[in-house]
């Protein structure tokens, strides 16, 4: 065993991932970092195509990969799973889908090392292989989106950020992943560590590629959970982020009610042509990076985004209210709470 050197848990969460699940452990054990220091461990959501089966030929090739069950099947769960089982002194977590360099491992780890920080977050750069996934994933990037993501250090813009690697301590401090996140579980993590007065540390040479939605019943899904995430995370930390986070609901909230009343109120036709005007000009803006053939695409997602985001606010509001479902952060020494 080399010195000064910490023990990381290399950890995956997966979910109906035959498709990548292979490549992401292939480049998992490829990692530059010493073998012997490296464990990788694998929590599946109980797939039910054969991604359970690669994970088992693959673990059978190498004894660093293990299989554990994630019956919660959320990302954050699976998460929680993985820090019990592991022993590393650092957790690197790699997601199927992104595309990993093989220093991602050794470069998380100096990161930490260089710097006090508890917790390390790393800026991750959307792919697009097609012209679709480009257009939505540079949508998703802009103002207008509404969903830029965590605010990295006090006072900065929020940018999308990933959980690049964790000091195993601080979750003895502060608790693990919330189960009940079903996205942006980083970003909640990340907020609990500076509250408790640890510290985070923002790379942006890690690079990590990673893929946005690929198409527009995707780009719902994914919009509807984060308004989910964030109404029950604004009712349960009792705070809003920003007056930004209720922009979607109140386009959709607002539009509906001038769609319903357009019979009686000349308003409706100027208010859906200012909105119209708006997105456009936004569609035009993303079409200068990436080419003016993704201006009707672009153009699409926006008023996709914002209903699918607005929805899922104002579902996961009243859900939160009417039925909240969090309690203290569970610790490593203690099972997964029941669900309530």
């Amino acid at each position: 065993m080399e010195e000064n050197k910490p023990f990381v848990t290399v950890a995956v969460s997966t979910c109906e991932d035959e498709a990548r699940i292979e490549a992401c452990l292939r480049c998992a054990i490829a990692q530059d970092y010493p073998n012997e220091l490296v464990e990788i461990i694998v929590a599946d959501a109980m797939s039910m195509d054969a991604t359970r089966e690669i994970i088992v030929r693959i673990a059978a090739e190498d004894p660093r990969v293990r299989m554990l069950d994630n019956p919660k099947r959320t990302r954050a769960a699976a998460l929680n799973e993985i820090l019990r089982a592991g022993r590393g002194e650092i957790v690197v977590p790699m997601d199927p889908g992104g595309d990993y360099g093989k220093t991602h491992v050794s470069k998380c780890v100096q990161a930490l090392a260089a710097s006090p920080a508890d917790h390390l977050a790393i800026v991750p750069r959307a792919t697009g292989r097609t012209l679709v996934e480009r257009a939505l994933s540079a949508a998703q990037k802009t103002k207008l989106a509404f969903a830029a993501g965590a605010e990295l250090a006090r006072g900065s813009e929020p940018v999308p950020a990933l959980l690049g690697a964790v000091r195993r301590r601080v979750f003895d401090r502060i608790g693990m992943f919330d189960p009940g996140t079903r996205v942006e579980e980083d970003d909640e993590l990340s907020h609990r560590i500076t509250q408790s007065g640890g510290a985070v540390t923002v790379r942006r040479d890690i690079v990590v590629h990673k893929a946005d939605a690929g198409s527009f019943k995707e780009l719902f899904k994914r919009q509807y959970l984060l308004g989910r995430s964030r109404a029950r995370r604004t009712v349960k930390e009792r705070r809003l982020a920003s007056i930004r986070a209720l922009a979607p609901l109140a386009i959709v909230v607002g539009g509906g009610a001038l769609v319903a009343t357009s019979s009686v109120q000349p308003i409706t036709p100027f208010a859906l042509a200012a909105y119209a005007l708006v997105t456009g000009a936004a569609a035009v803006r993303v079409a200068r990076g990436e080419g003016f053939a993704t201006i009707p695409i672009a153009w699409a997602a926006y008023p996709v985004m914002h209903v699918a985001h607005g929805v899922g606010f104002g579902a996961g509001l009243v859900r939160a209210l009417v039925r909240p479902d969090w309690g203290p952060a569970p610790r490593i020494g203690e099972p997964e709470p029941s669900p309530a």
